[in-house]
């Protein structure tokens, strides 16, 4: 008896140091998957805004596109990466994100290409 006692400790043990050791595993939560695309028209201060999100599974965040609506060229000034970061989360906060987490942009990862801009968001 104290033999299978023993056994089953010793395969408890090894399950639980194998679960320790299983840091480097990433978990994703996206309501879409890798690679769809969705897109959605926003308005913000009343001005139309067309909004596209990716989810990328591998890095668990959503490639995210802020353009005018019907071609509106966008500015590329501080003010306007301010305004467009505020949609691009708020979009990808409320089409993508579960349990109330919020959106954030990824630093350092917004850039204006000309008309639109393009940024990086996560879910936390």
């Amino acid at each position: 008896m104290m033999r299978w006692a023993g056994l089953t400790v010793m395969l408890v043990a090894i399950a639980v140091s194998g679960c320790a050791k299983s840091n480097n595993i990433q978990t994703t939560s996206s309501l879409y998957r890798n690679g769809e695309t969705q897109t959605q028209p926003v308005i913000y201060n009343g001005k139309p805004y067309q909004v596209g999100f990716t989810f990328r599974s591998a890095q668990n965040l959503y490639d995210v596109t802020v353009a005018g609506k019907g071609g509106r060229a966008l500015g590329s000034a501080d003010g306007d990466r301010k305004i467009v970061e505020q949609i691009g989360s708020s979009t990808v906060r409320h089409y993508a994100c579960r349990d109330s987490q919020k959106g954030k942009i990824v630093p350092g990862s917004s850039r204006h290409t000309g008309k639109a801009w393009h940024m990086q968001a996560r879910c936390g």
